[in-house]
């Protein structure tokens, strides 16, 4: 029995350092303004808005990041001449917009899209 129990012990740090290797967070500046901001931003570069959707995602709190995750309204926007765009998530508590993620080359991948 005392085998059993130190395999099973073995067999569980195992499974957990090798499941706390799997993730990792990263860290990448990320800039927030209000809507006047993001509104002009998006008219100078002609984006338009193509798609959104809700996105669960981990916030920061005082002590470090949140174990409750917060759902967010993220939008994507896009000029379809010059194929630049601009990926955002609103922040409603704090009247924020920022974004995520911005840059060219934008495709729409599928035969039906």
């Amino acid at each position: 029995m005392k085998t059993l129990i130190t395999i099973l012990a073995l067999f569980t740090a195992v499974a957990v350092y090798t499941d706390a290797k799997a993730l990792q967070w990263q860290e990448k500046p990320v800039v927030c303004m209000v809507k006047e901001v993001l509104d002009a931003g998006l008219k100078e570069r002609g984006e338009i808005l193509i798609s959104g959707g809700v996105q669960e995602t981990t916030v920061r709190e005082v002590d470090g990041l949140s174990t409750i995750p917060v759902w967010l309204p993220v939008s994507v926007y896009t000029n379809p001449i010059t194929k630049t765009y601009t990926i955002v998530e609103y922040h409603p508590g704090y009247e924020s917009y920022c974004l995520i993620s911005y840059g060219q080359d934008w495709k729409i991948i599928g035969e039906n899209l």
